[in-house]
């Protein structure tokens, strides 16, 4: 899958419009040249009823997994979300440790956000992800693990950078996840025969009008391609060109930034 991946959206959706509208004309001009038009006629009002209930399991199939999609689709943001919250409220955390340690704890979390912008982000492009992103975050958890807290303040700021970390840690794994995941090639074979049966089904229909007939099958087969590559695009929420960008992430940047150059010491490294 990652060949078809590594497609525009846009010139996929055009290139799969075209192969999928030419198979669904040229076979029905095959068909319809092959037996004579009142056959094909005066089966229309039987052959509908069926066209109908093929039509509606098909389309509850196709809705299904695409509503499945989407919803791993917003799944992937909000985990974004909530790891590069987690980073951010681990570098504020951070703010209760001693000067040594928050200044150690800050300094990876900044690289932690900066990493996943550079180069852990074109990785998942890719399928893949940045090694060094898992060694950074370790390193921010075995240093705040490792403090020993001399009063309430410092416990209390202990627990709450630990805890965020843990979750950015988590996040991150299932983001991971996520990538990893799609629509199994099984699925996609019976969505491809489904459809496939949907538009021959078309064929065995009869107008006076060929012209028109054409213009309707043509129809059913744009609606039937752009679901899927819709879904196609949906499924793996990193990889696409319109899938989740790294716009949180480089939110996070910009705010530590912001506290750092501010007027508030404590927010300094």
């Amino acid at each position: 899958m990652n060949p078809v991946s590594s497609i525009p959206a846009i010139a996929l959706l055009f290139l799969a419009l075209v192969i999928g509208v030419g198979f669904a004309c040229l076979g029905q001009l095959f068909v319809h040249r092959r037996f004579r038009k009142s056959s094909f006629i005066e089966h229309n009002e039987v052959g509908g009823v069926i066209f109908t209930v093929a039509g509606t399991l098909y389309a509850v199939l196709l809705g299904f997994l695409t509503v499945v999609a989407w919803q791993h689709y917003e799944e992937a943001a909000a985990i974004v979300v909530m790891e590069s919250d987690a980073d951010i409220d681990a570098w504020h955390a951070a703010v209760g440790l001693p000067p040594a340690l928050r200044k150690h704890v800050r300094a990876d979390t900044l690289a932690y956000a900066q990493t996943v912008v550079r180069s852990e982000w074109p990785a998942m492009r890719r399928g893949g992800v940045d090694p060094n992103l898992a060694i950074i975050t370790m390193d921010a958890i075995d240093v705040t693990s490792s403090f020993k807290p001399t009063n309430v303040a410092e416990a209390n700021a202990q627990v709450e950078t630990m805890q965020q970390l843990t979750i950015a840690h988590d996040a991150r794994q299932q983001r991971i996840g996520v990538n990893r995941g799609g629509i199994a090639w099984l699925e996609w074979l019976v969505l491809g025969l489904g459809g496939t049966c949907i538009l021959c089904f078309c064929w065995l229909f009869g107008l006076r009008n060929e012209r028109v007939h054409l213009l309707m099958t043509s129809t059913v087969a744009i609606i039937m391609v752009s679901t899927m590559v819709l879904l196609f695009e949906l499924q793996y929420p990193f990889r696409s060109d319109v899938g989740v960008g790294a716009d949180a992430w480089r939110d996070a940047v910009k705010h530590i930034h912001q506290m750092q150059t501010g007027t508030v010491a404590n927010m300094r490294m």
